[in-house]
């Protein structure tokens, strides 16, 4: 049974942290231990997923971040690493843990947006199967704000790497980057739609390369069976 719990960056012990990395290196190549943690203390939240006898088996962190689109603010929470073993992809417990600390988070605002990047198609098909809006995606355009929204954070956090044409994050140096065999995509992935479309528009992914997402944190634009899933 799993069990996810949102802490401040600052309340990880060290041994915590060296257990994420670890976790982190058994599932991407390229990885970093200096990077690794100087990306988490970056960061202000972590969520981390607790197994009964496994102990630490997932972890996603955030940082909470305010941009100037238009000339107005605009709040939001960015993803940073996120990893889970494979032997409990499937079970829903650190988005259910991640969607209710933060969906009430953002009840504070007017709008907050979740500002996330992927490098898997794991990740991006969170977007279509709990949100009924989100961008980008092969059912409509991205509207011009939303672009406006995308370009602002991916900006600001990858001023060397972000191409605003493509909407991908393109890394000039050596990063990180899912192993062989964690997540391929084959002929039978690529029948999914959604995942055929972020092949389309991340065909670097398999080097590393992050295709800019938006979504909405906002009940209202959420799938039904997500909200019970999620909030019952």
């Amino acid at each position: 049974m799993l069990k996810g719990f949102v802490k401040p960056i600052s309340a990880y012990s060290e041994q915590e942290i060296e257990t994420m990395y670890q976790l982190m290196a058994q599932f991407y190549d390229h990885t970093d231990p200096e990077v690794f943690r100087r990306d988490f203390a970056d960061k202000d939240y972590c969520l981390a997923l607790y197994h009964e006898t496994d102990g630490l088996v997932g972890f996603t962190t955030q940082k909470v971040l305010t941009l100037s689109v238009d000339g107005k603010p605009v709040h939001g929470m960015f993803s940073g690493d996120t990893i889970i073993h494979k032997d409990h992809w499937g079970d829903v417990e650190l988005f259910r843990v991640w969607a209710q600390f933060w969906f009430a988070f953002a009840e504070q605002y007017e709008a907050f947006y979740w500002f996330l990047i992927c490098k898997g198609y794991k990740t991006y098909r969170i977007l279509p199967l709990f949100w009924t809006e989100f961008f980008p995606n092969y059912r409509m355009e991205t509207t011009p704000y939303a672009k406006r929204i995308m370009d602002a954070y991916a900006s600001l956090l990858y001023p060397d790497a972000y191409d605003p044409e493509s909407g991908v994050i393109a890394y000039k140096t050596q990063k990180d980057k899912l192993k062989e065999g964690v997540a391929e995509i084959g002929v039978r992935q690529l029948k999914n739609k959604d995942v055929a479309f972020f092949c389309e528009r991340n065909p670097g992914h398999l080097i590393g390369n992050d295709l800019v997402c938006l979504a909405k944190i906002d009940k209202a634009l959420l799938r039904k069976h997500a909200h019970e899933l999620l909030f019952r």
